[in-house]
Order: structure tokens, then C-alpha cells, then sequence
């Protein structure tokens, strides 16, 4: 296992953090939930760096999600057309599904996405409350559907952190560390290749990147924050996955920048200064996590209560 970019060595073999050493490699054993709720994830790994767990989804949700794609495509309408998408290029489009039954033959040519799939199936729609009970935020949730020898998304990076959840099939993912203003955190992107939040990459532009790359198959995980370039394709075989998107705005600058309007500086204006000057980017710009944020909330609750009763 990789922690702060570097791998951890005990006596010769990989340290381990909240996983066991298992073939080689460092295999989470609690599931899901209990990989989003462990402190290790919080504090090591989530908004800090991407994490593969192979084989780390629960084999009761493997199960309930087998065949999503097959339940999801029959419900498309009049009403939702515009969730279902074609990639073309590299590029998600709508112009080219008219109704579902041309679903099944054009998903056997070019990759399809279907948007908002916490809403369109009862065992999404548990991995989104799943999320949302430890990170605080109820995710988007899409799915990709490829057929084989078929590339997806070309190189980019998303402004929302991102689980990758591995349904049926593989698929090879190309992850690459930040570079530019992925390295911040970024929660916005921009279309217009002049703009400073511009999020696609070319090949050129990865030369000299840290990449690597990673085989999905049936019930792995891989875990991507904000900012974190990739870009997937199948092989020999066919693809369905989920994206688990954790997108919110509020991060730790918008925290600050609340304390001090609210009075909770003695000299705001400087105070919120020098925090922005010391601080680096990619700090400022991470969300707050749910239990940290609350155990903050519940600590100011008590020392009111303390001064009020006891000062």
C-alpha cells in the first residue's frame, strides 16, 4: 500500500493500514461502509491521494447490483431520455438513442452512460445513502456501460472526489497524479481549453505525469479525489461501472471565511489573512468531513455550555 506517495516497509513486507496483505497486495476486508467510515480512509487517503481495494465491495451489494443495467435501460422514456448518453470521441452525447429497445444494440458498439442512478435503482440508491451517512453528502451517481476494445472518457479530471465501483466485466484505468490545477482540489471545471479550469489532457500533456495503471474487475474499488487525472478503456472484455460522485462546495476556506464574518476572530480581516497566506491551496479547498465537522460543531456546543454555567 502506498501512504503519502511512498510505500511503507516493516521487516521487508508492505505495512498494511487498515487492510490485510493478501496476494502480494493490501486487500481491504469491511466493505464499503466500512471503508468510508475507518479513520484511516479519512484521514490517509480521502482528498489526499487515489486508492485501489481490490475485491473490496461487499458480496451482498455484488449481488443486488448484478444486472442494474439490464433493470435501468428497460426505464428509459420520454421523461428521462436526456439521462442517457452516448459516448462519441471521448465525449458524452444524446442524439443518438431514440427509445430502449435500441439500447441493447447500441450498447454492443459504443459506451453508454446513464446519469442519476441513485434515483433509478432501489440497490444505488443504498450505496448513495451508504456515503452520505459517513462523508455527509448523498453522491451522483452514473453508470458506464462499454463493450469490449472500447475507450470511455479520453484523459481528464472531475471536480468531484470519485469512487469507481466495478460491476460486471473489467476495465483498465489509466490514473494520473495532479497536475496543474488538478493539484488544488478543483470544484469546478471549464469546456474552453484557454481557461484556467480547463480538465482535459493529451498525451503530451502527461508526459512526465506519475501514472498508473489499474485492472477493475467485479467488486473492486478505486477511490479518486478531486482533481485526479484518468482515463479508462476495456480490453476483451465488456464493462459495466459505477461512478460515485462526492460533489460539494463547502470546503475549509468557506469555512473560515464563515467563522470570520461571523465574528470568530478577534481581528477577522487579518486573521483570515494570514490563515489564507500559511495554508496551502489544496488544504483551503478540501470539504469538510462529516464527522469531523460535527465532532467541531458538538466541542462549541459544550464549551458554551461550560461558560454559561460554570464561568
Amino acid at each position: 500500500m502506498l501512504v503519502g506517495g511512498l510505500p511503507w516497509l516493516s521487516f521487508g513486507a508492505v505495512l498494511c493500514l487498515g487492510e490485510e496483505f493478501e496476494g502480494g497486495e493490501c486487500v481491504w476486508k469491511d466493505g464499503l461502509e466500512g471503508l468510508v467510515a475507518s479513520a484511516e480512509f479519512r484521514d490517509r487517503v480521502y482528498q489526499v491521494e487515489h486508492r485501489y481495494y481490490p475485491g473490496a465491495l461487499e458480496i451482498g451489494i455484488r449481488t443486488e447490483l448484478d444486472g442494474v443495467e439490464t433493470r435501468v435501460f428497460r426505464k428509459m422514456a420520454d421523461s428521462n431520455r436526456g439521462l442517457f448518453k452516448v459516448i462519441v470521441d471521448g465525449k458524452p452525447t444524446t442524439d443518438r438513442i431514440k427509445n430502449s429497445g435500441e439500447i441493447p444494440e447500441v450498447s454492443k458498439m459504443t459506451p453508454i452512460i446513464v446519469n442519476t442512478m441513485q434515483d433509478a435503482d432501489p440497490s444505488v440508491g443504498r450505496i448513495a445513502d451508504t456515503i452520505a451517512r459517513h462523508l455527509g453528502i448523498r453522491p451522483n451517481i452514473n453508470m458506464y456501460t462499454s463493450p469490449p476494445h472500447s475507450v470511455g472518457l479520453t484523459a481528464h479530471h472531475d471536480p468531484q472526489d470519485v469512487f469507481v465501483i466495478q460491476v460486471s466485466g473489467s476495465k483498465t484505468w489509466l490514473v494520473c497524479d495532479p497536475i496543474g490545477p488538478g493539484r488544488s482540489l478543483p470544484t469546478r471545471v471549464s469546456d474552453d481549453p484557454s481557461h484556467d479550469l480547463y480538465y482535459r489532457y493529451s498525451t503530451k500533456d502527461l508526459e512526465g505525469a506519475t501514472c498508473r495503471e489499474y485492472e477493475l474487475n467485479i467488486g473492486d474499488i478505486l477511490y479518486m479525489p478531486r482533481g485526479t487525472i484518468h482515463a479508462p478503456a476495456t480490453h476483451k472484455n465488456s464493462s459495466v461501472h459505477l461512478t460515485v460522485g462526492i460533489d460539494g462546495d463547502f470546503t475549509w476556506g468557506d469555512f473560515f471565511k464563515g467563522v470570520a464574518r461571523s465574528g470568530g476572530f478577534e481581528k477577522p480581516r487579518e486573521s483570515l489573512s494570514t490563515l489564507f497566506t500559511c495554508l496551502p491551496q489544496r488544504y483551503l479547498t478540501r470539504m469538510q468531513p462529516f464527522l469531523y465537522l460535527s465532532l467541531f460543531l458538538h466541542l462549541l456546543l459544550s464549551l458554551h455550555l461550560f461558560s454559561t454555567y460554570f464561568l
